[in-house]
């Protein structure tokens, strides 16, 4: 299991930032999407949430745990017990650590996904990424991407609501055909968030 996990981190954090948005995508109608998306990212300051992690290959398990964000740079996941796993930003680098196994990794925000909620300057034109979806579906949106020049790493969704534009889930497909969807809920938008909490400390 926590092979897996690492598995789908490693995955997910080899993946810079959206993205380079091609010709049969870039419709007036999904520069409109794209547009209330990036403007919905810029509006964040802090957030805090509830998470809930489903991955294909573990069945019908679930994983819970605390998200919180603080923008620029500043980002962590506290995964509920049994599971001994926490990623942290900590406003230079993305840091997972495994308590059980006692492993740390660290690797520049710039190089992670985290960069398309931790850059104050977010575009959906940053070359590092190509769009492979944008697609409307009941009352969400949800716009996929994989590095440009390494689309076998892995497809990444951003997915938010319409009305209004919130950040709801993201999902990954790995290299294995491996999805892991991570939703969030109890949501607390721009409010005062505890700094020490992007301080990393091994325990």
């Amino acid at each position: 299991m926590k092979k897996l996990i690492l598995s789908v981190v490693l995955c997910l954090l080899a993946m810079p930032a959206l993205a380079i948005v091609p010709k049969e995508f870039d419709t007036k109608e999904n520069r409109v999407i794209l547009d209330k998306v990036e403007q919905m990212l810029h509006s964040i300051k802090t957030m805090k949430s509830r998470f809930s992690e489903f991955t294909s290959k573990d069945g019908d398990f679930m994983k819970h745990g605390n998200f919180y964000l603080s923008r620029p740079n500043k980002m962590r996941l506290i995964y509920d017990a049994p599971s001994d796993i926490e990623f942290v930003a900590d406003g230079m680098y993305f840091i997972y650590y495994d308590k059980g196994f006692d492993q740390v990794s660290y690797l520049e925000i710039d190089q992670t996904p985290a960069a398309i909620l931790l850059k104050p300057d977010f575009t959906f034109d940053d070359p590092e990424f190509t769009v492979t979806g944008i697609v409307q579906d009941l009352d969400e949106y949800h716009i996929s991407a994989v590095k440009t020049k390494e689309a076998e790493l892995g497809e990444l969704t951003l997915i938010t609501g319409i009305d209004p534009v919130d950040f709801r889930q993201w999902e990954l497909v790995d290299a294995k055909g491996i999805k892991s969807t991570v939703g969030l809920y109890e949501t607390e938008m721009n409010k005062p968030v505890d700094e020490s909490l992007f301080v990393f400390k091994k325990k």
